[in-house]
Protein backbone atom coordinates (compact mmCIF):
# COMPACT_ATOMS: atom_id res chain seq x y z
CA UNK A 1 0.00 0.00 0.00
CA UNK A 2 3.28 2.58 0.84
CA UNK A 3 4.48 1.71 -2.40
CA UNK A 4 1.05 3.21 -4.32
CA UNK A 5 1.18 5.95 -2.00
CA UNK A 6 4.70 6.74 -3.11
CA UNK A 7 4.13 6.25 -6.84
CA UNK A 8 1.07 8.55 -6.69
CA UNK A 9 2.63 10.94 -4.51
CA UNK A 10 5.81 11.02 -7.22
CA UNK A 11 3.11 11.07 -9.80
CA UNK A 12 1.69 14.13 -8.58
CA UNK A 13 4.81 15.61 -8.46
CA UNK A 14 5.78 15.43 -11.76
CA UNK A 15 2.63 16.29 -12.98
CA UNK A 16 2.41 19.65 -10.75
CA UNK A 17 6.34 20.27 -12.07
CA UNK A 18 5.45 19.95 -15.90
CA UNK A 19 2.16 22.11 -15.42
CA UNK A 20 4.49 24.29 -14.14
CA UNK A 21 6.55 24.48 -16.70
CA UNK A 22 4.48 24.74 -19.43
CA UNK A 23 2.80 27.88 -17.79
CA UNK A 24 6.60 29.42 -18.08
CA UNK A 25 6.81 28.71 -21.46
CA UNK A 26 3.32 30.29 -22.38
CA UNK A 27 4.16 33.45 -20.83
CA UNK A 28 8.42 33.04 -22.58
CA UNK A 29 6.26 32.71 -26.07
CA UNK A 30 4.20 35.69 -25.33
CA UNK A 31 7.06 37.65 -23.92
CA UNK A 32 9.10 36.78 -27.11
CA UNK A 33 6.46 37.68 -29.64
CA UNK A 34 6.02 41.10 -27.67
CA UNK A 35 9.65 41.76 -28.47
CA UNK A 36 9.49 40.42 -32.11
CA UNK A 37 6.43 43.08 -32.80
CA UNK A 38 8.86 45.99 -31.19
CA UNK A 39 11.76 44.65 -33.22
CA UNK A 40 9.68 45.05 -36.31
CA UNK A 41 8.53 48.49 -35.25
CA UNK A 42 12.41 49.56 -34.13
CA UNK A 43 13.73 48.44 -37.25
CA UNK A 44 10.99 50.54 -39.27
CA UNK A 45 12.29 53.45 -37.23
CA UNK A 46 15.93 52.84 -38.00
CA UNK A 47 14.95 52.95 -41.72
CA UNK A 48 13.34 56.35 -40.99
CA UNK A 49 16.13 57.60 -39.53
CA UNK A 50 18.99 56.21 -41.40
CA UNK A 51 16.59 58.50 -44.68
CA UNK A 52 16.71 61.68 -41.89
CA UNK A 53 20.37 60.99 -41.56
CA UNK A 54 20.49 61.19 -45.26
CA UNK A 55 18.81 64.64 -45.76
CA UNK A 56 20.65 66.18 -43.05
CA UNK A 57 24.13 65.16 -44.81
CA UNK A 58 22.83 66.89 -47.43
CA UNK A 59 21.26 69.97 -45.58
CA UNK A 60 25.03 70.17 -44.04
CA UNK A 61 26.83 70.30 -47.29
CA UNK A 62 24.52 73.17 -48.00
CA UNK A 63 24.68 74.83 -44.84
CA UNK A 64 28.71 74.55 -45.10
CA UNK A 65 29.03 76.23 -48.80
CA UNK A 66 26.19 79.22 -47.10
CA UNK A 67 29.48 79.38 -44.07
CA UNK A 68 32.02 79.57 -46.90
CA UNK A 69 30.13 82.37 -48.51
CA UNK A 70 28.85 84.46 -46.00
CA UNK A 71 32.49 84.37 -44.39
CA UNK A 72 33.82 86.06 -47.74
CA UNK A 73 31.05 88.59 -47.74
CA UNK A 74 32.03 89.15 -44.01
CA UNK A 75 35.24 89.91 -44.97
CA UNK A 76 34.23 92.02 -48.02
CA UNK A 77 32.21 93.93 -45.80
CA UNK A 78 34.46 94.67 -43.20
CA UNK A 79 37.27 95.82 -45.72
CA UNK A 80 34.32 98.44 -46.89
CA UNK A 81 33.67 99.30 -43.06
CA UNK A 82 37.60 99.72 -42.52
CA UNK A 83 37.35 102.03 -45.82
CA UNK A 84 33.92 104.23 -44.85
CA UNK A 85 35.75 104.87 -41.27
CA UNK A 86 39.23 105.72 -42.96
CA UNK A 87 37.60 108.40 -45.03
CA UNK A 88 35.63 109.64 -42.10
CA UNK A 89 38.27 109.98 -40.53
CA UNK A 90 40.10 112.04 -43.40
CA UNK A 91 36.88 114.32 -43.47
CA UNK A 92 36.71 115.39 -39.69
Amino acid sequence: MLQWVVIAVLGYAIYYLIDRYEKRIETLNKLIELNREEIEVNKAKIEKNKSEIEENKSKIDKNKKGITSNKTNITKTKKTLELTQSMLEQLK
